[in-house]
């Protein structure tokens, strides 16, 4: 459900997104989408949050107790697509329905799904005003939902948790009852600790390098019980927390995680990408001997401790000293952060999303550390007949590294490879040299 600049909402349906080839070709070809063989909708090339999700405007309520078939049409084989409406979302209630509260538009409380008290919706309704008689709803009309022969009202608020018990049970057990949701004070949640991850719209973005996902659970029950839905699979795993920790590995592109209920929507979702984030019109530069150059790894500075941002837009930055000082600055225009140190963060946002994240990584610098093979040689002989050791395992993978790099040195390294033995007095200087 999305605001426009009138004030009115309107109301769009995400489906499964075709592979963006056959997507640009459907469009060129006037593909459409037919609901129930009687609403037909052009597709577009709108994508939602959600990389797999397109958008399209509708101008109907699906209605309640209805299965909606969804095909792509004229029925051709590169587009043989059908899905059941009721696989993905659900109709909405006598009473209404409940939607989230976004910038990129509120998306609707599944039915069976949780709400908590601590978050604003939005409340879609045929009726002009609201229930009078059921405590803790502290909402507002704050515009209309206009379909094509329908009018809706949409109020915006939340729902209470200081009444008293009495009056919140009838409060849940009304939704409950009439939205097919449940009110809780407290959703239960699972909070991603380690390694750090990106919260967008949909859930969280895992580098895709990564498959092990540390996190806090958020829950009333002293034993939580931790669901975890693979992929497309319906049956979760189940996890076990210990002190309210566990990990949840990400097998399959994404994973979501449902604390307490049994439900494929409603929990965390982890997102596994390759982790590239787009600076919205914002030049970035490191600033090396009074020149601005641009970095050649995306997120990884590595040759100086200035970087300047030049911004078209409204920018929010906040760097993180690795000491915990946190620092902000903002607008549009010209920023230089300076006396960067190994280990400190720049986030970049820009509408409250963070767009970019940049981790100073700043190498010492160090002299000419290059083998001298001449001394290598010299010293080889001068120890050659002192007591020996067994060679170090580390020591004699760094002598397999640079047996190739010397020519006088090289049958003694030999030598000390193949007798798998050492001058105890070699270890030392070895080590040194190969720093």
């Amino acid at each position: 459900m999305r605001k426009n600049s009138s004030g009115d909402f309107y109301l769009y349906m995400g489906f499964k997104a075709l592979p963006p080839m056959l997507m640009e070709k459907a469009i060129q070809e006037s593909i459409s989408v037919k609901i129930d063989g009687k609403n037909t909708y052009r597709i577009n090339n709108e994508r939602f949050s959600c990389a797999r999700t397109a958008l399209i405007p509708l101008d109907y309520i699906p209605l309640s107790g209805h299965k909606y078939h969804l095909c792509y049409e004229p029925m051709n084989k590169a587009y043989a697509v059908s899905q059941h409406w009721s696989d993905y979302a659900d109709s909405f209630s006598y009473e209404g329905a409940i939607f989230t509260v976004s910038e990129q538009g509120g998306k609707k409380i599944r039915h069976g799904d949780s709400i908590t008290t601590e978050e604003q919706y939005y409340w879609v309704r045929r009726q002009p005003q609201l229930p009078s008689f059921i405590p803790g709803i502290e909402m507002k009309k704050c515009g209309r939902l206009i379909l094509k022969d329908t009018t809706l009202n949409v109020f915006c608020g939340t729902f209470l948790s200081d009444i008293s018990d009495a009056e919140f049970n009838y409060l849940t057990s009304y939704l409950r009852t009439n939205l097919k949701i449940h009110l809780l004070e407290k959703q239960p949640e699972f909070v991603p600790i380690w390694p750090p991850v990106v919260k967008t719209e949909d859930g969280y973005i895992v580098n895709s390098k990564e498959h092990s996902v540390y996190g806090y659970v958020v829950s009333g029950n002293d034993n939580p019980r931790i669901y975890v839905y693979q992929g497309i699979r319906k049956i979760p795993d189940e996890l076990n927390a210990v002190n309210h920790l566990t990990c949840v590995k990400v097998w399959d592109k994404e994973a979501l995680v449902n604390i307490d209920r049994k439900y494929v929507s409603n929990g965390t979702l982890l997102l596994e990408r390759p982790r590239v984030i787009i600076t919205n019109d914002a030049e970035i530069y490191e600033l090396i001997d009074d020149e601005y150059i641009s970095p050649k790894k995306d997120n990884l500075y590595r040759n100086c401790n200035r970087i300047l941002f030049k911004v078209g837009h409204p920018t929010d930055f906040i760097l993180v000293r690795k000491s915990g000082q946190i620092e902000q600055n903002g607008g549009i225009g010209e920023y230089i952060f300076e006396d960067l140190r190994d280990g400190d963060l720049i986030y970049v946002l820009q509408n409250r999303y963070l767009v970019n994240l940049l981790v100073i990584s700043i190498e010492k610098q160090q002299a000419d550390m290059s083998i001298n093979d001449e001394e290598l040689y010299r010293l080889l002989k001068t120890f050659k007949g002192t007591k020996k050791v067994k060679l170090p395992h580390k020591l004699r993978i760094q002598i397999y590294e640079i047996q190739d790099k010397v020519t006088l040195s090289k049958k003694y390294l030999d030598n000390i490879l193949k007798s798998n033995n050492i001058s105890t007095a070699m270890i030392k200087v070895l080590e040194e040299i190969l720093k």
